[in-house]
């Protein structure tokens, strides 16, 4: 904004006035000069005169020029009695990296203010106009601000702001009742938004318009705007015309960035409530939804200056289909309904910590834990041979609470200690070849079991190694076509072999407080890395895998990864509650033949052979700032069926607009389930605006089609 030199040079030029109105008669006006007085930075004038006895001076068509400060006007008046000057009719304030242009300005280089009516500034693409603006001290504020996309006309896109201030100590910039506007239409509301300084900040309105079969027309909006540096608050606010409307707050607070706070928090939570009026079905349960339906969506996380970490996630939904019905977007981030908690502290070599487990819906089983406790030593030495030991301890009640689906007699309160051992001895042996012997014991008691017989107790060990084996190579292969500067070659295999005496203890009697749910994925392989003592049973297990990565350099890139080749699988014996012999094989494979294209795929293929469980593929593109592209393909075969293929991508058409297109088609019923079509447009450095038509079918006949609208706004 104003500088300070601005104000040193307006002293400098009250000064010099003030030695010229000393020397001349006294007169109400004088004559039209035929010269310019001798004022420091004074570089043009048609005409001065002095008025109220000389203490005032009037310079008419009146430049100043001065340190790179520039002021003009129709007519500027200075007040010697108080050093006050006024500029008016088409004043002109500039600096070189500031011009404001205004009605009336008014200056008193003593308090180092200036008030200034009527103004416009800014430059192309963005002009801002001010009814007011005051500046005093390096804190500035403004009254019936305007934020125009190019030049201000009443058909153009707006922002109105009743208030804006500034301060310069803080570094904090507030304004006052928000409302965007088109062709001179308000479209949205926001009371109050501020932000650090001229800083980039997290600060979206997001608006979303279309129809649903079972929700009618509706219009979906999401605001988030800054109250104090740590703090945000916002509301969801839906209009549904079959449903109703859907309220709820969105609040938010991060001060990571404060290194004198004596917690670092970071958090968000999300909420909305309905009455729904529409027609309600069953839900995916085959249960009603009932017509009050809500959902709530938190995380945090927080750390203490003695590094006490601190977690926790709540996501509670009414019923199953709620996110499906009115916040589709954000399905991908929320995880399993339930509330968790977590505190860890670092305590003697080691960690403890509270862990706790809470269902927070009458239709979804959860195992709560009401709470672990735990303390876990990682790997240590011990001794003088190269030992190193491990060891936890965890305490917990547990209780499981069945849906309402589940059969009568599901529920079962138990407590649960459970205990690990261990020590493992690394040892290279020769280049590029070591292996890690492993023996330890878990003990693990319940106080209660599946059969109602009592407390069960499972006392188990291992005995196996960890082997693993590294073999390179290298070239001097160049092919500038394609980024390459030389070759290096890694081979990775890897073996484990464990031995489980004790392992079948039990099976099918106690209680399970971690049930596997992830197919995708090998589970954990060590005993003391298992989540669940119950769910152990086999007497032999082994792993067999190998990573494979051929790399080069790249003067722009650095290194890069032609192709990344990993492949591994698990192998048991007399397992009780799971199938014996090998799993699933889990080959991942990634192509980068040059910087701006990579090919990825990953393919679960089941024992005996046949068609991939799951097959996930991608191609993707990146030209850099010009366009970028993904296309994949995913099928699943195992839990349920599923053959999508799907595509997004972005354009740069030119400075301003960028074009963007999602695609998503099942191949099972032969339709596209999801289309979006949309354009950024970037209006200078201030704003980003996309918006688009968007189209999604579902599986369950409820179909919708909508726009768009996220805005970005103060980017400056």
């Amino acid at each position: 904004m104003l500088g300070r030199r601005f104000w040193i040079y307006t002293l400098s030029i009250g000064l010099a006035l003030a030695g010229v109105a000393a020397g001349e008669p006294v007169s109400t006006v004088e004559p039209k000069a035929t010269s310019l007085p001798e004022i420091p930075g004074l570089t043009s004038a048609s005409s001065y005169r002095s008025e109220e006895n000389g203490k005032v001076l009037v310079a008419i068509n009146a430049q100043f020029s001065s340190n790179g400060a520039f002021l003009a006007a129709k007519l500027i008046r200075f007040d010697t009695r108080n050093g006050l000057i006024t500029a008016e009719g088409d004043v002109v304030y500039a600096t070189s990296n500031l011009r404001i242009l205004g009605e009336k300005a008014v200056l008193d280089p003593k308090k180092d203010l200036i008030i200034a009516q009527n103004v416009r500034f800014g430059r192309n693409p963005v002009y801002f106009t001010a009814d007011e603006i005051r500046v005093e001290q390096g804190d500035k504020s403004m009254k019936g601000l305007r934020m125009w996309q190019n030049e201000p006309s009443p058909n153009g896109l707006s922002l109105k702001i009743a208030t804006a201030q500034y301060t310069e100590k803080d570094d904090w910039l507030a304004l006052h009742h928000v409302t965007p506007q088109l062709a001179g239409l308000p479209f949205f509301y926001i009371p109050y938004y501020g932000q650090e300084g001229y800083k980039e900040i997290p600060y979206e309105v997001f608006l979303n318009m279309g129809t649903r079969e079972r929700q009618g027309t509706f219009l979906r909006t999401t605001t988030l705007a800054r109250q104090t540096k740590a703090f945000w608050a916002g509301a969801l606010v839906d209009f549904y015309s079959k449903s109703g409307l859907l309220v709820g707050p969105y609040l938010k607070y991060d001060n990571t960035k404060d290194l004198a706070a004596p917690t670092r928090w970071n958090g968000s939570l999300q909420m909305g409530f309905i009455n729904d009026r529409g027609d309600l079905i069953l839900n995916s349960y085959g249960l009603n939804t009932g017509r009050n339906r809500n959902f709530q969506f938190g995380e945090v996380t927080g750390r203490t200056r003695d590094g006490l970490e601190i977690t926790g996630q709540l996501f509670g939904i009414s019923d199953p289909d709620f996110m499906r019905d009115y916040r589709p977007q954000l399905l991908y981030q929320t995880g399993f309904a339930q509330a968790t908690a977590g505190l860890t502290q670092a305590w003697h070599d080691g960690f403890v910590s509270a862990t706790l487990v809470a269902k927070v819906d009458d239709y979804q089983g959860v195992v709560q834990k009401l709470p672990e406790l735990r303390y876990d030593l990682p790997e240590t030495p011990w001794g003088e041979l190269g030992l190193r030991q491990r060891s936890f301890v965890s305490l917990a009640y547990l209780s499981a609470d069945a849906s309402v689906l589940a059969p009568a007699g599901s529920d079962w309160t138990a407590g649960r200690l459970d205990t690990y051992y261990g020590w493992t001895l690394p040892k290279t042996l020769g280049e590029g070849l070591t292996i890690k012997p492993v023996v330890g014991l878990r003990a693990t008691e319940w106080t209660a079991s599946l059969q109602n017989q009592g407390s069960q107790t499972k006392i188990m060990g291992q005995a196996g190694f960890d082997v693993e084996a590294l073999f390179t190579g290298s070239w001097d292969l160049v092919a500038k076509k394609w980024s390459i500067d030389g070759m290096r070659h890694s081979f990775r295999p890897i073996l484990q072999y464990r031995s489980f005496p004790g392992a079948a203890q039990t099976a099918g009697n106690v209680l399970l407080a971690d049930p596997t749910v992830a197919l995708s994925s090998l589970q954990e392989f060590d005993l003391a890395d298992r989540p669940d003592a119950g769910l152990l049973t086999a007497s032999q297990a082994a792993r067999f895998g190998f990573r494979n990565t051929l790399a080069t350099r790249d003067t722009i890139n650095g290194t890069r990864d032609l192709l990344r080749f990993d492949v591994f699988t698990d192998w048991q014996k007399d397992a009780v509650t799971r199938a014996a012999g090998r799993s699933d094989l889990q080959a991942q494979i990634r192509l980068t033949p040059a910087p701006w294209v990579s090919i990825d795929s990953f393919q679960r293929l089941p024992n005996g052979g046949g068609a991939a469980y799951e097959s996930i593929n991608s191609i993707s593109f990146n030209s850099g700032d010009f366009w970028k592209a993904t296309f994949g393909w995913y099928q699943l075969r195992q839990a349920e069926v599923s053959d999508q293929l799907w595509f997004t991508g972005e354009i740069r058409l030119n400075s301003v607009y960028s074009g963007l297109l999602t695609t998503n088609y099942d191949a099972l019923t032969g339709q596209m389930a999801f289309l979006s079509v949309g354009v950024i447009q970037r209006i200078g450095n201030s704003w980003e605006i996309q918006y688009g038509l968007q189209k999604r079918v579902s599986n369950f006949g409820d179909n919708a089609l909508g726009f768009q609208l996220r805005a970005r706004l103060f980017k400056f």
